[in-house]
């Protein structure tokens, strides 16, 4: 990052900014919705920790996922609450820019967040294969694999985080705090983001099926085999609805962010308030939480009554099985 550069006031684009009605209704929307949703992520992640029906791998990084989420969120309403201060307060114009400190805080939970949820499908991905070629091994490791996924997940996001503040020209007093992303490799990035995101539907896809199949095939196994392969058809069933969740909200800000970067408004005022409406972390926040407790509560629910139908055995058969047995001993 450069050294911040100082910055004359002109004060015809401050007013334009400040006179934006639908500038402040986004973030006033933004602020509003990201306050709601810190609630339900902490929620989240202590459910994440806690809940026992699901693999340690698994807890930890939906955990991490929704704890990114949060610093979202957070980093949303340090910005938003300090831009209505300023605006509102009874400042000159020129004083009513925002500070470069707040401004890099809050955008770098901001970017940071949004590209490391981005990718969690994928590791989610990467640890269920890994857990479905590995049966027999994978259900005696610890938390090992879980801390790699999010470790490797959190340096990618902080490399692509630090990338768009690099060589960056900073105003020490910006108008608005927002990242000017013209740099060509943004686009690549949310490309590459959108696809990982696609190719990881599949690969959930396909290792259900793989499971499906274990889970008959498999006839020489001990029981706790059976109950991690019948436990990773069951998280993979949750994963692909988890996908498809998070790969319609990737494709809905993705690509209205490449498409604002590749055919910017002209108005200065429209675009940002577009790029808060964009990147709607805080509704994705709300929507997938809540959907995925429902799911989660009715995938759980017909798997206990499927196998509380296997276990119970019916009366003659019960009697045929003790006839065999009894002459057999004869």
């Amino acid at each position: 990052m450069p050294l911040v550069q100082d910055s004359t006031c002109n004060e015809t684009e401050v007013l334009e900014i400040q006179n934006s009605t639908f500038l402040h209704i986004s973030e006033t929307i933004m602020l509003i919705l990201s306050i709601i949703a810190l609630p339900i992520l902490l929620i989240a992640v202590i459910k994440c920790v806690t809940n026992a029906h699901f693999h340690l791998n698994i807890r930890i990084i939906t955990a991490a996922h929704c704890i990114s989420i949060l610093l979202h969120c957070i980093g949303r309403i340090i910005q938003h609450s300090s831009d209505m201060y300023l605006w509102m307060g009874p400042l000159a114009t020129c004083d009513r820019r925002q500070f470069i400190g707040v401004c890099v805080v809050s955008r770098s939970l901001y970017s940071f967040g949004i590209y490391y949820s981005s990718f969690t499908t994928v590791f989610v991905a990467f640890e269920r294969t890994i857990a479905t070629h590995f049966t027999k091994k994978y259900e005696n490791k610890k938390s090992k694999c879980g801390i790699a996924f999010v470790v490797i997940q959190a340096l990618i996001s902080i490399i692509i985080t630090f990338g768009l503040f690099y060589e960056t020209d900073l105003p020490n007093r910006p108008v608005y705090c927002v990242l000017n992303s013209d740099k060509p490799w943004t686009v690549t990035v949310d490309l590459i983001t959108m696809s990982s995101n696609f190719f990881a539907f599949i690969q959930c896809y396909r290792m259900y099926k793989i499971n499906m199949k274990l889970r008959i095939i498999t006839t020489q196994t001990t029981l706790s085999q059976k109950y991690t392969i019948e436990e990773n058809k069951t998280l993979i069933q949750i994963c692909m609805r988890f996908t498809c969740l998070d790969f319609v909200f990737m494709i809905t800000y993705f690509m209205k962010t490449i498409l604002t970067e590749m055919y910017p408004t002209q108005r200065k005022e429209y675009a940002y308030a577009i790029c808060e409406l964009v990147h709607c972390a805080p509704v994705y926040a709300i929507v997938v939480i809540l959907t995925m407790q429902r799911i989660i509560k009715k995938i759980q629910t017909e798997r206990v009554v499927k196998l509380k139908a296997e276990v119970e055995v019916k009366d003659d058969a019960y009697f045929y099985f003790f006839k065999q047995q009894w002459s057999q001993s004869k």
